[in-house]
């Protein structure tokens, strides 16, 4: 009898491992922007005015979907720029993610290794065109900001460049995403070592346990004449600071209205900020943003191939002067599923301590390229 039981569970095991199929994706998207800037006469001799970044991104995942749905895979995304004033990918100039993903209708969604954490995946606030995002903004790639530096040995962050959580950016962690309940999902993510080349915590920061929490939860209503997304965020970056975010965007026939804020705050047991250095590659203050506020408000528009949209950004170190104000008008057209084009114009303020090479304010006109695959 143990044995024909034994038998029948080895079959049922053998049936659920080939009852489904082999599933594989990829896909890559290239940009290339030129653009003009023009600034105030005391900061002309300081910024280029001609800017021409440049980027790619190969994405690749297979794995296997089983007859319930339920799916394993496997994913490689791979990275490289040029051209760029801030340099945010894994290595600098380029880098890759790793990861591995269990997507369960009934479970939910776990996930290990490097992408986001869950509350920032799932955030909403104000609307991107395209690869114009209204966060962590390629306005700095034409309109250079003192306030946010990574080029190099130098490295920098004096306000904080996202209303959503991303001071471990890419780093490797694991999330699980909840299954949709009364349209609502929860999320949780922990990273054991939050320093990553794309996110805000220095390297040579010293803080000697740099572990992060993220929480998130995400609200999609469609009322049938317009549909509601919202957010809600929580992390704890251990002996560096909390921050909160909530986001809002609101959409009705082609019309998407919508923005977010994020708070980030030290308490007596975290490190105090960095003071001032001798070395080049750590300026003052370089990790202000964890004493800060942001905040952003867009409004887009989108018929057939064509989007249009209109941001604001703004960010405050609150225990500094150091600021930043970014407006956007962005402009898409898509040709065909492979090509679009961009047309944009923007104007940005930054400022940080008193001297000239620590300010900036200018305009720029942008005109660029996007091939999908």
């Amino acid at each position: 009898m143990k044995k024909s039981l034994l038998i029948a569970a080895l079959c049922g095991v053998v049936n659920v491992a080939y009852a489904g199929e082999f599933v594989y994706e990829y896909g890559a998207t290239a940009t290339g922007f030129y653009g003009y800037s023009d600034y105030a006469d005391k900061y002309r001799p300081l910024y280029k005015h001609n800017h021409t970044p440049v980027a790619l991104e190969v994405r690749t995942s297979g794995g296997y979907r089983l007859d319930n749905n339920d799916k394993l895979t496997l994913g490689v995304d791979a990275q490289i720029a040029g051209g760029k004033e801030i340099e945010d990918y894994n290595h600098g100039e380029w880098g890759e993610n790793l990861y591995a993903t269990y997507a369960s209708d009934k479970y939910g969604e776990l996930t290990v290794g490097q992408v986001y954490n869950a509350a920032y995946q799932m955030a909403v606030g104000a609307p991107s065109v395209g690869v114009w995002r209204v966060n962590n903004s390629p306005v700095t790639d034409f309109i250079a900001n003192p306030n946010w530096v990574r080029h190099s040995r130098a490295a920098a962050y004096r306000t904080l460049n996202s209303t959503f959580l991303n001071t471990d950016a890419d780093a490797p962690k694991i999330s699980y995403i909840t299954p949709e309940v009364y349209h609502t999902k929860a999320a949780f993510s922990y990273t054991p070592d939050s320093y990553s080349a794309a996110g805000l915590i220095n390297k040579r920061s010293r803080y000697d346990n740099r572990s992060s929490y993220a929480v998130g939860l995400y609200n999609d209503l469609n009322l049938n004449y317009v549909e509601i997304e919202s957010s809600l965020g929580y992390a704890f970056n251990h002996k560096n600071n909390q921050e909160a975010s909530a986001g809002l965007s609101i959409y009705r026939k082609g019309w998407t209205l919508g923005g977010s804020y994020r708070q980030s705050w030290r308490t007596s047991s975290d490190y105090g900020l960095n003071e001032r250095t001798n070395a080049s590659y750590m300026p003052e203050n370089f990790d202000g943003y964890r004493e800060g506020h942001a905040f952003n408000v867009g409004l887009s528009y989108e018929i057939g191939p064509f989007k249009t949209g209109i941001s604001y950004f703004a960010a405050y170190a609150d225990k500094t002067d150091n600021k930043d104000k970014i407006i956007t008008w962005a402009n898409r057209f898509a040709v065909n599923k492979y090509v679009a084009v961009y047309l944009a114009g923007a104007y940005a303020e930054y400022k940080g301590n008193g001297e000239i090479k620590d300010n900036n304010r200018g305009y720029a006109g942008m005109v660029g390229l996007e091939l999908s695959y």
